[in-house]
């Protein structure tokens, strides 16, 4: 055998195909060629990929035999280093010819995706090997299919690549190569690897990172997907079978979508439920890897594909993220569980895997990443022209203005794909035409005159369509401060109640291309469509078909603001982002408010800022919903407790000016309300006889008859017949404002609540009260209490506050220190300047407090200036005569405090000195 060199072919084939390839061999020697055979120099072990990659580099051309087999184990892993070989080079003179060589009877279809691209030809190791071959061997000739062999639009427009489109996905073929090369250890090929000694050599986790719209999803579906299930795979990991669980991406819930990939993938209808699975997976962290161990087979692996999974930080709930974290970490640590993922995620989310913190802990042992570039100008010469050979069609007038428009453009392969399908649609025979690219602004203003031209179709047929239309974009859309907005998928419920009632079902329909229902013989075949309806198990996804709808292509140079591919939803998602931010908020919310307990739940209800979400359209029976709903009721609730709290304080503002009350006694009548109900207390006065009048001759003689109008009046014996009740104090503030709140108040009612003296109100003694006035609080309070009450006459009131003795106050004949209110009394409360609260000095022998100072009190008897008997009796309310008061005051000096000390005043004076106390149940009607 020749060692490779300039001219040497290699010869892959299967070992069931080994006589043509001897065959085949001989002709090529005789041809002049020299010829390398793996078999015969490469055995399987240790770098054995690194030994074929360097034997391939010498050799000028690869022949590939495919036969029954197909293109497996050895043969896929030798085309897939040719294939490298052949797509590294950018001078098309350096590519390594690759040359597919149909056995026999070998149909096409077996051929692989990539290899599919270049001519193949047929023969039968019975015949001759074709002349045209060896010339093409010879001339390093690379031919690809040159007939058409694709009746349709060979273009996806927006949508993205998925495992069906395989033979439509061109400009990323190296791409794809380098990233399966990523997976497992390109020096071993054994199973027992899935983790190394060292745990760096072989990755079972393989990370497609990229900007928005660089392909990332179409280069896993339609590029990795149909090669690994061709056995791509085996040389690098070992494992030839692969059972690859459909694709997910996170949502809101990604355990239960895990659950769902492993429910389709590998269980029998119907063998288990979704739910039980979800309960598993939710329980212990190990659940996954049971799961797949239970399915696993001899030489096979299970391949995980999580598309966006960046959709676990910015829509997956707090739980479900932390669990779908924990499963996935495991099962990729676990050497008995055959799982391999692959995810692909934005590169400017990047900076978010705190928040996967069992995954971000073997993020460099573990992961191995690949970061998708910008495709290159070969591989947009491969997007153009490659679909449109197998289609026929001519696109030399615009390949050049597409590229020129796409070179600067990032994430650009759905705009260019949208503008070939569009101009497809357009067509003139089977050429796309140069003018009609130019008319239309190129790749992105062809992108946003479609969608508004959409939009427009949208309005005309549904009643405020265009704005249904951008409330259900805006909600499909995640936004964020940055303008990073992302997509984020919902229901079709939700989509249908995102676009408004009545109409909503029709806007869903119109923008995912499918007929209006108005109008169901009309189809929009050829229109672009900006959402896709998806299904999954038994409900519906609406999504937004491409991100580049809600991406910046860049910054005006003046203003400095973004503007979008498609300008017009764009702005609409910039100028209310504040609503997707509600919208986060509310669920944040909502999830906190649920997994609250007892009292928790009502305490996390909104109960302010529920304006924020009015315009959302939460679904009502939603977490959302129900958080809204509880809200509401609790924030009515709050309203009605407000409006009677409102309504108090209003009323109580009006009901404390009419009453004359100053305004801090609008909380004092609040009390009142509440049942608080201030009265005077009693002391039981037992009946007796006393000599009325000034004991002290000494005293009396000082101050002369004439001063006998203030300082006593001639000794009287009286008798007191009957027992009564007289107040232990004087009434207070406090009892007289409730007397004014609470008393019947009819038409023309002047009463209004005293004033008060600099020392306040409370439970000091009221003031500025007319002798009439304490005799009707004393009327009312003796219905009140269902007893005979008014004022003590002079006769009882100096009875009582003798107790007993004949001195000149009730301690004694000296004033002594701190013993009542006057001036001269001594103590803090005895210099003159104050009424003290009442209560404040110690109580006479009765039980009353009070009888001397603090302030002058009604009694209900005329003045007299000698006691003849009517000291006994009360006056006729209508006679003005003057009234006695009794007991000195806080403003008099000691003497006026005395038991025996008289004054008198008009009875419809005031003062604010003049207070007075109540008597009840006396004997003298």
């Amino acid at each position: 055998m020749a060692n490779p060199n300039n001219n040497s072919v290699f010869i892959s084939y299967s070992l069931n195909d080994r006589q043509a390839c001897v065959i085949l061999q001989s002709a090529l020697e005789q041809a002049g060629f020299a010829v390398f055979r793996d078999e015969e120099s490469i055995r399987k072990g240790d770098r054995w990929i690194t030994r074929l990659e360097e034997a391939l580099k010498g050799c000028t051309a690869f022949v590939v035999l495919i036969g029954r087999d197909g293109v497996r184990r050895w043969v896929g892993a030798e085309v897939q280093v040719a294939l490298i070989r052949h797509l590294s080079p950018h001078d098309d003179t350096q590519r390594l010819p690759i040359f597919p060589v149909l056995l026999e009877d070998t149909k096409p279809e077996a051929l692989p995706p990539f290899l599919s691209l270049f001519q193949a030809n047929r023969w039968s190791a019975a015949e001759p090997l074709p002349h045209a071959l060896i010339d093409d061997i010879r001339n390093r000739a690379i031919r690809y299919e040159a007939q058409p062999v694709f009746d349709g639009c060979p273009f996806l427009g927006l949508s993205a690549f998925k495992r069906e489109h395989a033979n439509l996905f061109f400009g990323r073929r190296a791409e794809t190569l380098a990233a399966l090369a990523c997976l497992g250890d390109q020096q071993q090929s054994n199973p027992e690897h899935l983790q190394s000694s060292n745990g760096a050599n072989y990755h079972r986790w393989l990370q497609i990172e990229g900007n928005s719209g660089s392909g990332k999803s179409s280069l896993v579906r339609a590029g990795m997907l149909p090669m690994i299930e061709l056995g791509a795979l085996w040389a690098r990991t070992g494992f030839d079978h692969w059972r690859v669980l459909p694709a997910m991406m996170p949502g809101k819930d990604p355990i239960t979508k895990l659950a769902e990939v492993i429910e389709l993938g590998l269980v029998a209808e119907g063998h288990r439920k979704i739910a039980a699975r979800v309960e598993e997976l939710q329980g212990k962290e190990n659940a996954l890897a049971l799961a797949l161990r239970g399915f696993k087979e001899e030489g096979a692996a299970f391949l995980l594909i999580v598309d966006q999974f960046e959709e676990l930080f910015t829509f997956a709930e707090t739980n479900e993220r932390k669990q779908f974290d924990a499963q996935l970490a495991h099962a990729l640590q676990d050497p008995e569980c055959p799982l391999f993922l692959i995810s692909t995620v934005r590169a400017d989310f990047l900076d978010r895997y705190e928040l996967l913190p069992r995954l971000a802990a073997i993020y460099n042992s573990h992961c191995k990443r690949y970061f998708l570039p910008t495709i290159s100008e070969q591989g947009l010469r491969e997007v153009i022209e490659q679909p449109a050979r197998l289609a026929g069609l001519d696109v030399r007038d615009v390949a050049e203005l597409i590229r020129a428009d796409a070179r600067d453009e990032i994430g650009v392969l759905p705009l260019v794909e949208n503008a070939l399908d569009t101009l497809w649609r357009q067509r003139e025979g089977n050429r796309l035409s140069a003018d009609r690219y130019r008319q239309q602004n190129g790749i992105a203003g062809m992108l946003s005159a479609q969608a508004d031209a959409l939009l427009e179709r949208i309005a005309a047929i549904v009643p405020k369509g265009k704005q249904a239309a951008l409330e259900l974009l805006l909600r499909l859309t995640r936004s964020s401060d940055e303008g990073r907005h992302t997509r984020q998928r919902i229901t079709r419920a939700e989509a249908v109640m995102a676009a408004g009632d009545g109409v909503g079902e029709q806007v869903v329909r119109l923008l995912s291309g499918e007929r209006s229902l108005d109008a169901p013989s009309a189809s929009h075949h050829g229109a672009l469509r900006l959402i896709t309806i998806n299904q999954e198990q038994q409900q519906q996804y609406v999504d937004l078909i491409h991100e580049t709808l809600i991406r910046a292509r860049g910054k005006d140079e003046k203003s400095g603001k973004r503007i979008g591919y498609w300008p017009t939803l764009y702005d609409y998602i910039e100028n209310n982002r504040d609503r997707d931010i509600h919208r986060q908020q509310l669920e944040f919310r909502a999830e906190r408010w649920q997994q609250s307990k007892g009292l928790g739940r009502l305490w996390r209800l909104a109960y302010t800022g529920l304006g924020d979400y009015r315009a959302l359209r939460i679904p009502p029976h939603s977490p959302e919903g129900q958080f809204l709903k509880r809200s509401r009721w609790a924030q009515r609730g709050i309203l009605a407790v407000l409006v009677v709290l409102l309504s108090y304080v209003v009323e109580s503002l009006y009901t404390t000016k009419q009453l004359g009350l100053p305004m801090e006694s609008m909380w004092t009548l609040q009390r009142f309300r509440l049942g608080y109900a201030p009265l005077p207390t009693f002391v039981s006065i037992e009946p007796g006889s006393f000599k009325m009048g000034e004991q002290d001759t000494k005293f009396r003689n000082e101050y002369g008859e004439d001063d006998r109008k203030y300082w006593g009046a001639p000794i009287a014996p009286v008798a007191i017949e009957k027992d009564f009740s007289l107040g232990v104090t004087e009434v207070t503030f406090e009892h007289f404002d409730y007397y004014i709140w609470a008393r019947p108040r009819g038409d023309g009612d002047t009463i209004k609540a005293p004033s008060a003296p600099n020392s306040g109100r409370g439970t000091r003694p009221v003031v500025n009260i007319s002798w009439h006035e304490a005799m009707a609080y004393a009327a009312w309070l003796g219905a009140r209490t269902k007893q005979n009450c008014r004022l003590p006459s002079e006769a009882e009131w100096e009875f009582a506050a003798r107790a007993g003795s004949d001195r000149a106050y009730p301690w004694g004949d000296e004033v002594g220190e701190n013993k009542a209110s006057c001036r001269g009394c001594g103590g803090p409360r005895g210099k003159g300047e104050e009424s003290a609260p009442v209560g404040s000095f110690a109580p006479n022998p009765s039980g009353l407090k009070d009888t001397s100072g603090n302030v002058w009190e009604w009694t209900c008897s005329m003045w007299r200036d000698e006691f003849d008997g009517e000291e006994q009796k009360c006056a006729d309310p209508k006679d003005t005569t003057a009234r006695v008061l009794r007991g000195g005051s806080w403003f008099g000096d000691a003497a006026s405090a005395r038991s025996a000390a008289r004054y008198s005043f008009n009875p419809d004076n005031r003062s604010d000195s003049f207070g007075f106390r109540v008597l009840c149940v006396s004997p003298i009607e």
